[in-house]
């Protein structure tokens, strides 16, 4: 069963992480790509808020009575498989996926440009998500009552 309060502690870390990476968007890209401080910041906050995002989606996916992800991509996915969020945002949010783990992970050189045109979009596409996420919570309660 979704525990609300869960997600919603988690939901509020996001919009935490959201404001903070706010903050980052404010510096010009040559002030950005000039600031090692910064730029650890953006990466770090990025990372930060995919995770969280995927701690929801693993408690929601399994709530909803199917098996885990098996990866983070997935968990985004699968959220549309469990008609908690549409397909087409859920295939557009789930590659935000593949940016957390080249930082992570540093498969490859990490490229300034990419993450920093990455926090705009980061942003948008987060505060999407928060808004389907507590749409589908008010549901789930409504429906309970």
């Amino acid at each position: 069963m979704t525990d609300p309060l869960i997600v919603r502690r988690k939901l509020n870390k996001m919009i935490e992480y959201l404001g903070q990476l706010k903050e980052v968007n404010q510096y010009t890209m040559e002030n950005y790509l000039d600031n090692f401080f910064v730029k650890r910041t953006a990466e770090r906050l990025i990372q930060l808020i995919v995770e969280t995002a995927t701690d929801i989606n693993g408690h929601l996916i399994i709530s909803s009575g199917h098996k885990p992800p098996v990866d983070y991509y997935t968990s985004f996915i699968k959220l549309s498989d469990c008609q908690i969020v549409d397909q087409k945002f859920a295939e557009e949010i789930a590659p935000s996926a593949g940016l957390r783990n080249r930082l992570v992970h540093e498969y490859e050189e990490i490229d300034d440009q990419i993450v920093y045109q990455s926090i705009q979009k980061t942003i948008e596409s987060y505060n999407k998500y928060i808004r389907k996420i507590e749409k589908h919570l008010k549901n789930i309660e409504n429906s309970s009552r």
